[in-house]
């Protein structure tokens, strides 16, 4: 059921599959760093599993130039020129980390790239707050949720990230704005689990706790916490989609454009100094964990921070662990 695979193995097998696919291998390689950090991170829902559908889109790209970048004073406007959503992205997060060693605010819109996910926020806003800015981001998907009271989806699963720099680690903040992210639910499918109740409705508007109702048979996914969710996902839906001048919605409406990412950055020490903050930010990150533990619990995990320690324990020991379909998947693709 699962594989252990040498990191170097699994860098050549993607850079294969992504070259041979039409990409640069500079690409490949900006793929394959966020989907292996995603995975070591604990998150195989947006990690290897999802090279093959990376591949066809690359495959089926129309366009083979480099991604278009406009800076206007603090203003970045990033249009993808249809390459894939990782490459995009980073490099906007690229252009905002370099510009943010002069400004202090900073506002990038990315749109025109392809694919069916930029891979967990998180990666890009931990990014930024290793090069010491606060980083807030949102972004739009395909639609697969529903609005609030309704069965059809008209909204992504549009997550939202905050990053903020710390003494041990950032403070990292990934969440979907729906009840389970789409590539949880692909990976309980892969796997034969079930998925939690109360976040996927069948195509008859029915709750199931199926995964293969929403990945194989016409299903639709709920928004987190309800009314909350709805309304988060709304507001990404909007930013990162409308604002930036990618899609919104099903694509009824506004049929023309592609996924789209926002994202603002600043430095910390725009209201006090930056060693004032830094001081302030541990000693509350210490308050944190040194919370007593409710009976039952291990104690208090910072977003981020607990990541980071399964991180640099994957990192050390140069394998990973992968799903055998998914494994297979890939090699599939050659």
């Amino acid at each position: 059921m699962y594989k252990t695979v040498k990191i170097s193995e699994l860098r050549d097998l993607t850079i294969r599959i992504l070259t041979s696919a039409g990409e640069t291998e500079e690409n490949a390689v900006l793929v394959f760093e966020n989907l292996l950090e995603d995975e070591y991170m604990g998150k195989s829902s947006h990690g290897f599993y999802r090279i093959p559908a990376i591949a066809r889109y690359s495959k089926n790209r129309r366009q083979r130039t480099d991604v278009k970048i406009d800076i206007n004073d603090n203003i970045i406007s990033v249009d993808g020129q249809e390459n894939l959503s990782f490459v995009a992205v980073r490099k906007a997060c690229d252009s905002v980390a370099a510009l943010g060693k002069t400004k202090n605010i900073i506002i990038a819109g990315v749109h025109n790239y392809v694919g069916e996910t930029t891979g967990a926020l998180g990666y890009y806003t931990r990014y930024l707050a290793r090069n010491g800015l606060i980083g807030i981001m949102f972004c739009r998907a395909s639609a697969s949720v529903v609005p609030y009271g309704s069965m059809e989806p008209h909204i992504g699963t549009n997550p939202i990230s905050f990053a903020v720099p710390a003494e041990e680690s950032p403070f990292v903040c990934d969440v979907s704005t729906a009840g389970i992210s789409y590539g949880k639910l692909a990976i309980l499918a892969k796997s034969g689990e079930q998925a939690p109740e109360n976040v996927i409705l069948d195509k008859d508007g029915y709750p199931t706790t199926d995964p293969l109702d929403m990945i194989e048979r016409g299903g639709v996914q709920l928004p987190l916490a309800g009314h909350k969710g709805y309304s988060l996902g709304l507001a990404s839906e909007i930013l990162a989609g409308l604002f930036v001048g990618a899609q919104s919605g099903n694509g009824k409406a506004i049929p023309d454009g592609t996924d789209g990412t926002l994202i603002i950055a600043f430095k910390p020490d725009l209201f006090i100094s930056a060693e004032t903050f830094a001081r302030n930010m541990n000693a509350y990150m210490e308050e944190l964990r040194d919370a007593k533990p409710a009976p039952g619990s291990k104690g208090v995990r910072i977003p981020g921070q607990y990541d980071n320690a399964e991180y640099e324990a994957k990192k050390a020991s140069g394998e990973i662990t992968l799903l055998t379909e998914v494994y297979n998947d890939m090699l599939a693709c050659l």
